[in-house]
């Protein structure tokens, strides 16, 4: 390489990123058909909520398990397991809904056994990060990893409709069990990646810098009341859409595809944004979130709706990098499977439970006031995290 050239992310990551936006991909996919026939099926608010806690609370045990196991056992065969399991589960669920009903027990069960595997991958892919590329490139690699955290609003949002339309309930679910059967063709291909091995890059962290500082721990929990907080939105929005903007499944899918476009444009902004008050910069963003989401609960115009949509997937893009590239510096690589995997299992729970809440909450209150809530809630879980010293002081 010539000293004028700027160093480069290598095949493997790229196929890393790819296989996380596959695996990603699957999982809103799967939510967001479910989310949208909820009501077409029969089922209730009390209902939604029910499945949308039983089939993430598995999320937990396979999160903290999973985790350790990406250490014991390697990054690699763990997310093979991902792959190969979620693959079966999700042909599972294509046969359940032959006919276009699905028996929401059967959902549960299979929707369970498919959120105890899925933090494999995510932990496993954070994992081999720091293994795949120096530590200059580290917030690099992760922006292009975190494409895997945002595209699959964009592309659960754009196939959620085309595929309900023209495949139908059952059929539809054909695709995520494609994508997990990408996941584990590209994971094999990886177990012969160059760069692939036990050395880790990244250098120990600094003295007082571990798993349980002060630090990680308000970092994650600022994650985990971000996105219980947001989680309403998820099953509340259909609902906001039909009855307040007066649209149907197209509203729906431009507002989450505008929030998930803007999200990747923003997403270079991960690397600079990342370098020094890491903590403190993902503190105001959730401020902001908050702050510019609390009118548009208000509103009964899809086009300012869809605008601030997408002023808000720009402000969301560049969260979940920065976090990954923050808890890769300031904690023992030997533990990143299982600080991710931990951090994997505490935010899927807390997403789908505050989804929940939401999904409860629809059947006595407004969506309006319902996204107001859910809007001031983000707001103060920033505030609250600018509180915190160890998130104001530079990485």
């Amino acid at each position: 390489m010539k000293a004028t050239e700027a160093p480069r992310l290598t095949a493997a990551t790229w196929w890393l990123a790819t296989a996380w936006t596959l695996a990603s991909t699957a999982d809103n996919f799967l939510f967001f058909v479910l989310f949208w026939i909820a009501g077409p099926q029969g089922w209730t608010g009390i209902e939604t909520a029910v499945l949308v806690i039983a089939m993430r609370l598995p999320t937990l045990a396979g999160g903290i398990l999973g985790g350790r196991a990406v250490d014991r056992f390697g990054p690699i065969r763990m997310m093979l397991v991902d792959g190969v399991a979620r693959t079966l589960l999700m042909a599972g669920l294509v046969v359940a809904s032959v006919g276009g009903t699905l028996n929401i027990w059967i959902v549960l069960l299979l929707g369970a056994a498919a959120g105890t595997t899925a933090p494999l991958s995510y932990a496993a892919a954070r994992t081999l990060v720091p293994r795949l590329v120096p530590q200059d490139l580290l917030g690099k690699a992760n922006a292009l990893l975190s494409i895997g955290d945002q595209l699959p609003l964009l592309l659960g949002a754009i196939l959620t409709g085309p595929a309900l339309a023209l495949l139908g309930t059952g059929p539809a679910f054909l695709l995520p069990c494609l994508m997990m059967a990408g996941v584990t063709a590209i994971t094999v291909h990886l177990r012969d990646a160059p760069q692939y091995g036990n050395r880790i890059s990244t250098p120990a962290p600094r003295p007082g810098t571990t798993r349980r500082s002060p630090r990680v721990i308000g970092l994650v929990a600022l994650s985990v009341a971000y996105y219980f907080t947001y989680g309403p939105y998820e099953t509340v929005l259909p609902y906001y859409v039909r009855e307040q903007l007066a649209s149907g499944l197209g509203g729906y899918t431009l507002l989450w595809a505008l929030f998930g476009a803007a999200a990747l444009l923003t997403l270079p902004t991960a690397a600079p944004l990342s370098r020094h008050r890491p903590g403190l910069v993902n503190a105001a963003g959730a401020i902001a979130w908050g702050l510019l989401m609390l009118p548009l609960a208000f509103t009964h115009q899809l086009a300012v709706a869809a605008v601030g949509f997408a002023v808000a997937g720009a402000i969301w893009g560049p969260y979940s990098a920065i976090e990954t590239t923050a808890l890769q510096r300031w904690t023992d690589p030997a533990d990143h499977g299982r600080i991710f995997g931990t951090q994997r299992a505490l935010l899927a729970l807390a997403s789908p439970l505050g989804a929940a809440v939401g999904a409860l909450a629809s059947d006595k209150f407004s969506p309006a006031a319902i996204l107001a809530a859910s809007a001031l809630g983000c707001a103060l879980a920033g505030l609250a995290a600018c509180m915190i010293p160890g998130l104001r002081r530079p990485a």
